[in-house]
């Protein structure tokens, strides 16, 4: 009976071992949200096609400007049309000069690994893109 006990005592100490070694250190903050200022890092690293026309529209950010390339035979053109878009950073939010007036402020949320990004106002999504190259597509 007591070597019995043992082999019970030892099974609950094994598993027990196993189970609390196993488990990961929450201290890393590797699901933590992305400041605004990482958020306009990652926007400002990739190139970024504007959904439903991933085909045709392409943006990048940089220092500050959104710069629009549009597509020829499905081959983006080196160069960004004339004008752009400005934005800056307003607390946690993103704010885009459209210019004439045209001013608006978005909360913006990273998805699937940082290949989707959405712009919300409100509560709603007012755009959405996709980075260029990435496998978005795995994520819809």
């Amino acid at each position: 009976m007591k070597n019995k006990m043992n082999k019970v005592v030892g099974f609950f100490i094994v598993t027990f071992v196993i189970l609390f070694t196993s488990c990961n250190d929450d201290s890393n903050d590797y699901g933590a949200p992305l400041t605004i200022d990482e958020k306009v890092a990652v926007l400002e690293k990739q190139e970024w096609l504007l959904k439903d026309f991933e085909d045709r529209v392409m943006y990048t950010f940089s220092n500050g400007e959104r710069f629009t390339y549009y597509a020829v035979d499905n081959e983006f053109t080196s160069e960004a049309i004339p004008g752009t878009v400005d934005y800056t950073i307003s607390g946690d939010l993103l704010t885009m000069d459209f210019h004439f007036g045209n001013v608006k402020t978005y909360e913006v949320e990273f998805t699937c690994n940082n290949s989707i990004v959405n712009f919300y106002a409100d509560g709603i999504i007012q755009l959405t893109l996709y980075e260029r190259g990435s496998d978005y597509l795995n994520c819809i």
